[in-house]
C-alpha cells in the first residue's frame, strides 16, 4: 500500500515536472512561429507583384506588337497604292510611246513617199531642164545661123494669117531650097488648112513645099517633124516612080486642089518659104 501511494507521488511530480518544462518552453517557441508567417505572407506578395509585373510585360510587348502590326499593314498598303500607282503611270507613258511611235511610223512612211515623189519630181525637172538647154541652145545656134529679118526684108515677103511666105525667084535642089529658107530665118512651108491650100494654088507657082519621106519610105513628114494629115495628092501620087521621088512639089496650072506631086529631091525648083514674122 505504502508502495503504491509511493508511485502515484512519483508519478505525480514527474508530470508536475513535464508541465513546468512544457510551460517554460511555449513561450520560446511563439515568437519563431509569427516570423515564419510574415515570411510566407512577404513570399506571396512578392510572387504577387512579379506575376503583376509579369502580365503588364506581356501587354506592353503584345499592344507593342500591335502597333507595330498596324504600321507595318498601313507601310505595306502605302507602298501597294504606290505601286498599283506608278504601275498604271507606266502603262499610260507606255501606251502613250506607242502612239508617238505609230505616228512616228507614219510619218516616216508620209516623208518617204513624199521623198520619192520629190525624187521623181526632181527627175522630171532635170529631165524638162536638159530638154531646155537643148532646145535653147538649138534656138541660139538657129539665131545665129539664120538671123531674123529686118522690116526693109518684109518687101519681099506675102503675108497670110499670122504667117509671113517668100516664093523664091530662082531654082534649087529641096535640100538647098531648105537651107535658104533657113537662112531666112524660116524653112519650107507647111500646108496644115485648106485655106493656106488656096492661099499657095492663086500664086500658081511650081514651087518646093516642106514635105518629104527621105527618113521612111511612104510615112511623109513635114520639115518639123510632124506628120501628114491634110492631104492635097495629085491624082496617082505619092508614086515613088524610080523608088527615087522623097520629096513633094506644088504644081502650078491645076483646077482642082490636089496639086502636090512627089519628085527627086535632087531636082531643082522654085520653092516657098513660111516664117512668123515681126509686123511693120
Amino acid at each position: 500500500m505504502e508502495e503504491e501511494v509511493y508511485a502515484n507521488v512519483s508519478n505525480l511530480e514527474l508530470e508536475e515536472i513535464q508541465d513546468t518544462s512544457t510551460k517554460r518552453t511555449t513561450p520560446d517557441q511563439q515568437p519563431d512561429d509569427r516570423t515564419g508567417g510574415r515570411r510566407s505572407r512577404l513570399a506571396a506578395v512578392c510572387l504577387g507583384l512579379l506575376c503583376v509585373l509579369l502580365l503588364i510585360t506581356i501587354i506592353v510587348i503584345c499592344v507593342r506588337n500591335v502597333k507595330e502590326k498596324e504600321a507595318m499593314d498601313q507601310t505595306i498598303s502605302s507602298l501597294s497604292k504606290n505601286l498599283t500607282a506608278e504601275r498604271e503611270t507606266l502603262s499610260s507613258s507606255i501606251m502613250t510611246l506607242t502612239e508617238e511611235r505609230d505616228q512616228l511610223k507614219n510619218s516616216n512612211k508620209d516623208l518617204t513617199e513624199e521623198r520619192d515623189q520629190l525624187k521623181n519630181s526632181n527627175k522630171n525637172l532635170t529631165e524638162e531642164r536638159d530638154q531646155l538647154k537643148i532646145l535653147t541652145e538649138q534656138k541660139k545656134k538657129d539665131q545665129q545661123n539664120h538671123p531674123k529679118h529686118t522690116v526693109n526684108d518684109l518687101a519681099s515677103w506675102k503675108k497670110f494669117g499670122s504667117s509671113h511666105y517668100y516664093i523664091s525667084t530662082e531654082a534649087k535642089t529641096w535640100d538647098k531650097a531648105r537651107q535658104n529658107c533657113r537662112e531666112r530665118g524660116a524653112d519650107l512651108v507647111i500646108i496644115n488648112s485648106k485655106e493656106e491650100q488656096e492661099f499657095i494654088k492663086r500664086e500658081n507657082k511650081y514651087v518646093w513645099i516642106g514635105l518629104s519621106d527621105a527618113d521612111e519610105e511612104g510615112v511623109w513628114k513635114w520639115v518639123d517633124g510632124s506628120p501628114l494629115t491634110t492631104k492635097y495628092w495629085n491624082t496617082g501620087e505619092p508614086n515613088d516612080y524610080a523608088k527615087a521621088e522623097d520629096c513633094a512639089v506644088f504644081k502650078d496650072g491645076k483646077d482642082t486642089l490636089e496639086t502636090w506631086n512627089d519628085l527627086p529631091c535632087c531636082y531643082e525648083n522654085l520653092w516657098i518659104c513660111e516664117a512668123t514674122l515681126p509686123s511693120s
